[in-house]
Parts: structure tokens; sequence; C-alpha cells
């Protein structure tokens, strides 16, 4: 019985998955929608996190309903613990009744996007979705108001304990670093050996079709010599503080566009969806060059090891000071007990993720094959240093998400007037 429902709500299922791979920009539109409602308070002093809070967790339990698996959580208790948060942050109840009604407004837009011309989802699958959206929204209210009025404490060992934690993996971070340019230095001698033997094979007697291909095998590997000793200048440039930022008014919106409109091509050639969300105008002051080459170093992973799906860039107006900038993928991820992976631990987020990897997978991912390009993989982490290494020029934070075989989200805050004597 419940496997022939599950076949008959396979459309509910496609559904499921357009909400994980627009899970950045619906919350971007949420938090803006509140801020445009003159009804509310002020939620200028809220970082992302602390606006989005349990937010997150209800999008993965509405994702699994409608996918007919068993919730990780209880709604109930979910929004209890976020209308707790909203009583400490000094909202009123009536606040958080709206705000509520904004988010489901939302996703009920969504359900548009993904349907517009009525013609992909059946009567059956349509009433699921919007029964567990109605479902949801009953839950979310009576949890967030039953508990609003609930204290709850924080408990202070459990923060001293991440503290302790944070710092360890901070020394870690420092022995990986160096880790990261003997990878580099490794893979400059191993391409070089590997153009050296093409051009030697090259000279010996051999067919039309031999030597095509053992010229694509230099120029493959002159590619990457070329991107990895750019890296490796940026990097000792950087090392060295002789980085400065030129402060300049302009639209960022339009950049991100232009920077993506690029990049599309290579997405096109691999066949990976490349998209674009944000406001259609976001002025600012700051380093037009540096923020390109945040986002061209992320893009520039995205879209190499990311073998189907998607990147998604995001952008937002966090608050009068910052403005966010979200690259997610839907790649591999990074690879366990690698440089790479021990810096995305460093730079996680602490409170609830918002990628599409979100706490949903329950199973276990099967080991993973060696792949072919894992010493490519391993030298990625130096495009992410050099990424932390503008932000910390430019006093921006990066945060990321990542997990095997399932995806990576990089978040990173600007200041919207940047400092013109900010220093790394």
């Amino acid at each position: 019985m419940a496997k022939r429902k599950a076949e008959k709500l396979t459309q509910a299922g496609e559904m499921a998955a357009f909400l994980r791979t627009r899970r950045e920009v619906l919350l971007n539109k949420w938090r803006e929608r509140c801020d445009a409602d003159p009804t509310l308070s002020s939620k200028s002093s809220f970082s992302r996190e602390e606006f989005n809070d349990q937010v997150p967790l209800l999008l993965d339990i509405l994702d699994q309903r409608l996918t007919l698996t068993k919730p990780s959580y209880d709604p109930v208790v979910i929004s209890s613990q976020h209308g707790l948060h909203r009583w400490q942050s000094g909202y009123s109840l009536s606040d958080l009744v709206i705000e509520l009604e904004h988010l489901f407004a939302i996703l009920i837009a969504e359900v548009a996007i993904f349907d517009p011309d009525y013609t992909k989802l059946d009567t059956e699958n349509a009433s699921h979705i919007y029964r567990e959206l109605n479902r949801m929204y009953s839950e979310a209210s009576r949890g967030s108001v039953i508990s609003y009025n609930e204290l709850r404490q924080t408990a202070a060992a459990e923060q001293a304990a991440s503290l302790q934690t944070a710092l360890e993996q901070l020394h870690q971070m420092g022995k990986k670093r160096n880790e990261h340019l003997r990878h580099s230095s490794h893979d400059l001698r191993s391409s070089f050996s590997v153009m050296l033997m093409a051009s030697q094979l090259s000279q010996t007697p051999s067919s039309e079709e031999e030597r095509s291909e053992l010229m694509t095998i230099i120029n493959r590997n002159l590619t990457s010599v070329r991107d990895m000793l750019l890296q490796l200048t940026d990097y000792a440039r950087m090392e060295a503080g002789q980085e400065t930022l030129d402060i300049k008014r302009f639209d960022v919106s339009a950049l991100i566009r232009e920077t993506m409109e690029n990049a599309r091509p290579v997405a096109e050639m691999r066949k990976l969806t490349l998209t674009a969300d944000g406001p259609e105008k976001l002025e600012i002051a700051s380093d037009r060059v540096q923020i390109q080459r945040i986002l061209q170093n992320l893009l520039y992973n995205a879209l190499k090891y990311t073998e189907k799906g998607g990147i998604y860039i995001s952008w937002a107006n966090e608050n009068e000071a910052r403005w966010v900038l979200s690259i997610q993928d839907t790649g591999p991820g990074f690879q366990e007990n690698t440089p790479a992976a021990l810096f995305a631990e460093q730079l996680k987020p602490a409170s609830h993720t918002t990628a599409i990897h979100s706490q949903l997978q329950t199973e276990t991912p099967p080991p993973s094959s060696p792949d072919k390009n894992d010493h490519l993989k391993e030298s990625e982490g130096l495009g992410l240093f050099i990424v932390k290494k503008i932000c910390e020029l430019m006093k921006a934070t990066m945060d990321i998400e990542s997990k095997p075989a399932t995806g990576t989200l990089v978040r990173i805050r600007f200041q919207s007037k940047q400092e013109p004597n900010a220093q790394a």
C-alpha cells in the first residue's frame, strides 16, 4: 500500500527536490519580505542564522513529508524552540505569527513557480502538497505560540566545549595549510614530468592520431600548471601583505550576473544548471575586483568538480551594514580527512544549515571509490585559502557547509560600506 502511494506521489517528490535547490532563494525572499513589512519591528540587528533560526529544520520536515519519509524531528518541538528564540529576542506574538504567514505564503508561491501552467501536478499530487503545507503551517503556528512564553537557558558547558574544539581546529588548520602548499608543489612537478615525457614521445615516429593525443595531454597539463601558478602567486602576494583595497561605489548585482554569464558556456558544456537569484540592484561601496576574484574562485571550483545538477548563486542585503553572497553546488563535497575538508569544518556555521544537503540524509553513504582526480581535489583547497585571505582583507566572514557526495554551500558576508583602511 505504502509503495503504491509513493509511486502515485512522484510529482510531489519532484516538488520537494525543487524546494531543496531553491532553499537559499526562498529564505532570502522571506527575509526581504519581512523587512519590507511595515507592521513588523526592525530586524536589522539579526544575522542571517539568527533570523532563520529553526526554520531550515521545518523545511527539512516538509521535504520528508512530501517524499513520504519519516520526519527526523517533531515540528511542534522545533517550532517551540523557534518561538522561544523570538521571545528572547524581544518579539511580540503578532510579529512571530506574521513572520510565519510570510514564510508559508512564499512556499505556496514556490509551488506556482514549479508548476506555472498547471501541467506538472495532477490532482492527487497537488492535494498532497497543499495538505502538507497547511499541516506544517498549523503545527508551526501551534508550537511557536504554545512555547512563546517559556524560558530556557543555553548550556554554558556546551559553548565552552565548542570554543575548545574550534581552537584545536585552528591549530590543525595551520598545519594543513602547509600541506596544501606541498600538494601544489607535488602537482606542479607531476604535471611537468607528464609534459616532458609527452614532449619526448612526440619526437619519436608515431601516427597523426598519437601525436594529437600527446598534444592534448601537454595542453591539459599546461592549463593545470597555469592555474596552480596563478593561485600560488596570489597566495604569496596575500601572505606578504601586498594586497590593498580600491573602494568605489558600484552595483554588485550587476557584477554577479556578469560574472555568472561569463561562466555560463562552461556550465552548458558540462550540462549543468547555473542560476543567479538576488535583488535587481544592490549598491555597495567596496572593492569590485576582490569581490569578483572571490566569486570566480568559488565558481571555478564548483564548475570543475560538479558532475551533475547545478550551481546556484544567491545574494541579499542582510542589514544596513552587511550583504551576503551564497554559492551552492550539487557536487561531490569535500572528501573526508583531506585538508579542504578540515578547512570546511573549521568554517562550518554554528547554527542549523540551510543547504540542500541539510539533515535529510539518514543513511550512511557507501564508501566512494578512488577518484582519478583526487590529486586535483587536494589542491582545490588552496583556492579556498585564497578566498579566505581576501575575506580577511575585506573583514568579511566566510561559512562553508559540505558533505561528501551531497554538495557544498559557501556563504560570505561583506560590508556594505567597506572600510578603506582594512588590512589582512
